[in-house]
């Protein structure tokens, strides 16, 4: 078997149902598998997987484990050349695109893992779906906008390249599609399971790279992400928030091991006070609502670093 599809799947029935629509509507001259794993959903999940789509392969978790030991079970028991990590709330739009996908990979031996351009549903670009590696100079150039208004002199955690016709390395890709060869898995191993969910993309990815495998992004494939569509649901954006603050901030330390942490946490901590006083100076000439909370988003993000200074 060529591929092998993921899905982690959390009282997310709604959005998942469309996901699984669109591939397998689009998809049936490749030869693939799609594994699900619940993570003890409370919904009807399990009544409509097992009605409307009986030949998918269902895990079933009696408990929440987390994003990553959920995935490493599927991954397990896959059976494909390629496994891809895909979120539920996301749809697949291009019907070649997991064959055009898997034949870069084929022509690309020296590629561990690679991921596509993830888009909103009106077809602007997701920045977050793909980036480099925490650093000092990454998290700087975030931070001051340096990496969004020069992408290709300053690199910061996210790409942030507007334009761009084919594909560039990485460091890290998002787990919403992450495409990995699963040959690699013996030596770099599976995904890091102390990690119960967020960030874990960018150390596995960069675990990968450490391996001396390449990372690609493919801009020319697009799929539609619904960003955080099961946090939503449970209206717990926030908390999931500062879970990847959190996470990331963790990720730094072990990387930048001889480096005080203080100095990441002022910077990072100036990057939420910037937007969020570039928010609100765009609210107060535009009057939309929709900005003044992400300003005040923002000043919270901003609080909960300061939180880490002075502790």
């Amino acid at each position: 078997m060529k591929l092998s599809v993921v899905i982690v799947n959390w009282n997310s029935i709604e959005l998942l149902q469309d996901c699984l629509i669109s591939i397998f509507h689009k998809h049936n001259d490749l030869d693939f598998e799609v594994v699900i794993v619940d993570n003890a959903s409370t919904d009807n999940s399990i009544e409509v997987l097992k009605k409307e789509f009986p030949y998918v392969q269902l895990v079933k978790n009696d408990k929440n484990i987390g994003f990553t030991k959920a995935n490493n079970q599927a991954i397990k028991e896959a059976k494909g050349e390629y496994i891809l990590l895909l979120n539920p709330d996301t749809i697949v739009v291009d019907q070649n695109i997991f064959k055009n996908w898997i034949a870069f990979m084929d022509n690309h031996p020296e590629a561990g893992a690679s991921g596509c351009k993830l888009i909103y549903q009106d077809g602007s670009h997701q920045v977050g779906d793909a980036g480099f590696k925490p650093t000092f100079r990454t998290i700087f150039n975030f931070s001051f906008l340096l990496s969004k208004i020069m992408p290709m002199q300053f690199k910061g955690i996210f790409l942030n390249y507007n334009k761009l016709n084919s594909h560039i390395e990485v460091d890290w890709i998002c787990g919403a599609d992450f495409l990995i060869r699963k040959s690699i898995i013996e030596k770099v191993g599976l995904m890091n399971e102390d990690i119960f969910m967020y960030a874990d993309d960018i150390e596995w990815g960069c675990r990968i790279r450490e391996y001396g495998y390449k990372i690609f992004y493919l801009p020319q494939m697009e799929i539609i992400h619904l960003q955080g569509g099961s946090a939503k649901k449970q209206d717990k954006i926030s908390k999931f928030s500062y879970l990847w603050l959190n996470n990331i901030r963790l990720l730094y330390r072990c990387y930048n091991k001889y480096q005080p942490i203080v100095l990441y946490d002022l910077v990072i901590s100036s990057a939420f006070l910037l937007r969020s006083v570039l928010y609100f100076c765009s609210y107060v000439i535009s009057k939309n609502d929709e900005i003044k909370t992400k300003s005040f988003k923002m000043f919270k993000f901003f609080l909960f670093s300061m939180s880490n200074i002075v502790k």
